[in-house]
Formats: C-alpha cells, sequence, structure tokens
C-alpha cells in the first residue's frame, strides 16, 4: 500500500517526442498539448506501461475498458486515434505496431520520470496564498454575468446564461475550465486577480440587459497574461432568441483561444436545448434556485424542472436537473425520506441517461448511487462516462476518484481528485476528504493528514473525515490524537461504534472494512485507558 513520499509529485511517460502528464492528463507532442479524449489517453498510456510487450485485444478491453462489452470496430477507432494523436498511422505504424492476428506492440522505448515540485494544489480561498500554476491547455474562468437591470427576470436569464456557456465548454477536452463555485468565490475581483488566484490565463465577462422582450447580452474575453481584451461582442435578441446566446459565445470564446474539438465533442457541446420561451424562463427560474442551494430552493427548482421534463420529455435537461435536486437533498440530509431521495435521483438519473443528449450529469449522479448500492461495476462505468462526457468537470473528476477509491484503484484515483481540485480550487470539503481517504490508501500519510485537517477545518462535525483522522493517527502510533479524535466521535455520536461504522462503507474490497475497524478499534482502547 505504500508509494511513499514521491506519490504527490508530478509523473510523466516520455517517449520520442511526446510527453503523457499523468496528473494533468494531458499529451503533448513536439511541446505542443494534444486535444483527444479521456479512453484515447487511456489507452496510450496502457501501451506505453506495457513494458513493449505483445497486447492482444482482450489484454486492452481489460486494462482500458474495464473489461467491459467493447466492439472490434471501437477498438479500432480508438487506436487510430492514438496513432493520429502521436503523429503515428496506420501504413506507417511507427509507434503502434499491429501484429496480424495476434494483437498490437507500443514500439519505442519509453520512460517515467518524476518532477521534484508537487502538482499545483487548490488554494482554501482567495489570497491564502500559493496561487495554482498555469495549465499547459488554454485555460479560463468564467465569470458570473453582471446583471444590469434590477429585477429577477434578469436574474435569473443571467444566471441560466452562465450555466449553459459553463456546461458547454466544460466538454471541451483541449481546454481547461475553473468551477463555477469557484469563479463565484472570485467575483469581485478584477480580471486580473481572478485569474491569478485561480490559475488560468483568460476570463470570460458578461453583462445582460432586459427591456421588455428584448435582450442585449455584452461579452468580452480578456488575455490577463497578455494584459488585452482578444475579442469581445454584443448581442441583441428578443427574449424568445435568448437560447442561442450561450452557442454564440461557446463558438468566439472556442476560436478566439483556438482551441480545437475533438471528434465527438462538437455534438455533444451544441446539443438540442430548449427553444420556446415559456420553457427557457422555467428553467432559467429553476437554475435561480437551484443555485441559492437551500432546502425549500431545491424544492422551488424541482417544480419548474418537473415542468421542463413533462414538456419537453426528449430532452435530457428536465431529468438531469430534477436528479440533481434529489441528490443535492440525500447528500445534505434535507429530504424527509433520505430513502426515497435516494431512490428518485437514481429513477431521474437513469431516464436522463437513455435521453440522446445526456450531458455527463446525471451519470455523476449514478456513479455515487450505484456506488452506496455497492453495484460497483454500474459506479465505474457511470463515472467514467461523466469524465468522458465532461473532462473538465471538478464534480465528475471527484465522484469518480471516490468510486475508483472503494474500488480499490487509488493510483487513479489520486489523478482524478487532483484534477478536481485544480479545477475547483475553492473545492468543498468532500475533495478534501476524498484526497485523505485516497492518499492514505497510497500510504502516503502526511498528505492524508494535511487533507482531512483541511476538511475538518472546513466541516468541524464531519463524522467522515474525523474517522479518518482517528485511523490515520491509530497507523502512526499516535495514542493520544488517536484517542482525542475518537473522543470527538463519541461527542458527535454517543453510540458510536467502530465495527459498525466500518461496516457500512462501500469497499469492494471487505479486507479495508476489517482494516479500518481494525484502526478505530485502537483509537477507542487508548481513549478508554484514559
Amino acid at each position: 500500500m505504500g508509494f511513499g513520499p514521491n506519490l504527490m509529485r508530478s509523473r510523466r511517460i516520455e517517449f520520442e517526442d511526446c510527453c503523457l502528464d499523468l496528473d494533468s492528463l494531458e499529451l503533448t507532442r513536439g511541446g505542443a498539448v494534444q486535444a483527444i479524449e479521456p479512453q484515447v489517453f487511456d489507452l496510450i498510456r496502457y501501451f506505453a506501461e506495457s513494458d513493449r510487450r505483445l497486447l492482444s485485444r482482450d489484454d486492452l478491453i481489460d486494462g482500458v475498458w474495464g473489461g467491459r462489452i467493447v466492439s472490434d470496430a471501437a477498438i479500432s477507432t480508438r487506436i487510430n486515434m492514438a496513432r493520429r494523436a502521436l503523429g503515428d498511422d496506420g501504413k506507417a505504424q511507427r509507434i503502434i505496431k499491429t501484429v496480424p492476428r495476434r494483437g498490437f506492440r507500443f514500439v519505442p522505448e519509453s520512460r517515467s520520470t518524476a518532477s521534484e515540485e508537487p502538482p499545483a494544489m487548490a488554494t482554501a480561498s482567495p489570497g491564502s496564498g500559493g496561487n495554482p500554476k498555469l495549465p499547459s491547455r488554454p485555460s479560463i474562468v468564467v465569470m458570473p454575468i453582471e446583471c444590469i437591470s434590477d429585477n429577477a427576470e434578469t436574474r435569473q436569464l443571467a444566471q441560466g446564461l452562465r450555466i449553459d456557456i459553463q456546461n458547454a465548454l466544460v466538454k471541451a477536452s483541449g481546454l481547461f475550465l475553473i468551477a463555477a463555485g469557484s469563479a463565484a468565490a472570485v467575483s469581485d475581483c478584477s480580471a486580473k486577480d481572478a485569474a491569478q488566484i485561480l490559475g488560468v490565463q483568460y476570463v470570460l465577462q458578461g453583462q445582460v440587459r432586459r427591456a421588455g422582450t428584448l435582450v442585449r447580452y455584452t461579452a468580452q474575453l480578456v488575455d490577463t497574461g497578455a494584459g488585452n481584451i482578444v475579442w469581445s461582442e454584443q448581442y441583441d435578441r428578443q427574449f424568445s432568441e435568448a437560447f442561442e446566446f450561450p452557442d454564440n459565445v461557446v463558438s468566439d470564446v472556442l476560436t478566439s483561444m483556438n482551441v480545437k474539438l475533438v471528434s465527438g465533442e462538437e455534438a455533444r457541446i451544441w446539443h438540442k436545448t430548449l427553444s420556446d420561451l415559456k420553457s427557457l424562463e422555467v428553467f432559467y427560474r429553476g437554475i435561480d434556485n437551484f443555485f441559492l442551494m437551500t432546502k425549500d430552493s431545491l424544492t422551488s427548482a424541482r417544480r419548474d424542472f418537473e415542468r421542463v421534463a413533462q414538456h419537453h420529455p426528449d430532452l435530457a435537461l428536465g431529468p438531469t436537473w430534477v436528479a440533481l435536486t434529489y441528490w443535492y437533498e440525500y447528500q445534505r440530509g434535507w429530504a424527509d425520506s433520505l430513502e426515497d431521495a435516494h431512490l428518485q435521483a437514481r429513477d431521474w438519473a437513469e431516464k436522463a441517461v437513455e435521453c440522446e443528449d445526456f450531458d455527463g450529469q446525471a451519470h455523476t449522479v449514478l456513479s455515487h448511487v450505484y456506488l452506496l448500492e455497492q453495484e460497483f461495476d454500474k459506479a465505474l462505468e457511470a463515472g467514467r462516462i461523466a469524465v468522458q462526457t465532461r473532462p473538465n468537470c471538478a464534480h465528475a473528476n471527484g465522484f469518480l476518484s471516490n468510486v475508483l477509491h472503494y474500488c480499490g484503484n487509488d493510483t487513479e484515483a489520486l489523478r482524478h481528485i487532483n484534477l478536481a481540485i485544480r479545477y475547483a480550487p475553492m473545492h468543498p470539503p468532500l475533495f478534501d476528504y476524498i484526497l485523505a481517504a485516497v492518499s492514505r490508501a497510497c500510504g502516503a500519510f502526511d498528505e492524508a493528514t494535511n487533507a482531512a485537517e483541511a476538511a475538518l477545518r472546513a466541516n468541524p462535525t464531519d463524522l467522515a473525515t474525523i474517522a479518518i483522522l482517528a485511523a490515520l493517527a491509530s497507523e502512526q502510533g499516535q495514542r493520544q490524537l488517536a484517542a482525542d479524535y475518537f473522543k470527538k466521535l463519541l461527542a458527535i455520536v454517543p453510540e458510536f461504534s467502530p465495527s459498525r461504522y466500518a461496516e457500512h462503507q462501500p469497499y469492494r474490497d471487505r479486507s479495508t472494512v476489517r482494516d479500518i475497524a481494525r484502526q478505530l478499534e485502537f483509537a477507542a482502547k487508548e481513549y478508554l485507558k484514559r
């Protein structure tokens, strides 16, 4: 279980003029970042780590697709995409060689390296120091849209437009996008200060004004590195045509940043959306209520999203956001019945993923729900689809990391939680907890303790965080500290039982459950010695 202190360093695999960065999940060739799908990255990595041995199609299915049923055509398509990204092709086969009727071989020698600097991690809050480094991909934050007209309808329009733009850009793998929550945390900062705090180059700013049925949306893209505005535009539309704004803005932004879309992304980004005035108003009102994030506001938002689902049964939009309301109610303990919220989240999310225009958010919900139900293969599949669809999404990466951890794949889990934290520098304490759990499983106790302490500072009564700190103290023989943390557990749950707590953790390998129970029982004994 121990990778030692080098675990958190930036790791790369280099061959010829190519470099795979295993922390940022980027491929560069000749120093230029290649826009590829996440699964193609995984395929190239699997080849590069194969030590030049012959790989059959079954090997690829097990190593890249997790044993799922995959057609020969799908494998061939991914191999061709990998070859193109590496500057290779089916005729030359300079890097990936086909061995007829036997499989494939990775030709060049590869070498693994680890930099002496750890990957850029999150700052806890604006101005706390340690600003993240610029990613190698073009990087951007979409700031909250300023409302010029002071009324609820315009505010709802501004919030809805921002989320639509965010949800489109999050699917572009050639882009690095900061999470909406972190963008909101620096909304009072100048473009330059926001970019520095979040570690990005570009800042998208906007204003919206509404007068009757006429809407004016003004946007500008600031290159904070060069210190100038690289693009600006003013759009005047009837409100009934406001659904066109996000597509216009996203297209212009991607062009201005010279971001190229890989195969399949164009269809995902410009998907079907609401085009009738009433449904658009209802949806944007629901979005506004959703992000107020209270028990009552989620209930109000759900009513609007259910109306959208009823009037547009062919779209994933309504079911996706209904599922999200139930999911957040469940996570935050706001539901009158947690069991009912769990089931409703699953049912609505399953409806959403059956729609042609699914956007990956419902898959993130399902990855968590299936994990709780210990449907491990389904949880992994849903989580991977979420990240493939939304490669820039902090929540998709964070919850996939959580699923991977519970399924025992902590090396991959570490990559995804680090990505989630980088996408969301002002991230929820849950991300720190996941990082702590993954690091502990990898034997990186110092990193695990630091992450768990950060989670505890943000949420001092979180039972899971205190439990992992107690387990960490026990593992390191810190008897007094283990007893102190166990005392905190009893203060929250007076009847706390190490075995019962551990048994409820959805680990695929039940020996992990026994290990957690053993560490917590050690802490309990130290507490009882007092």
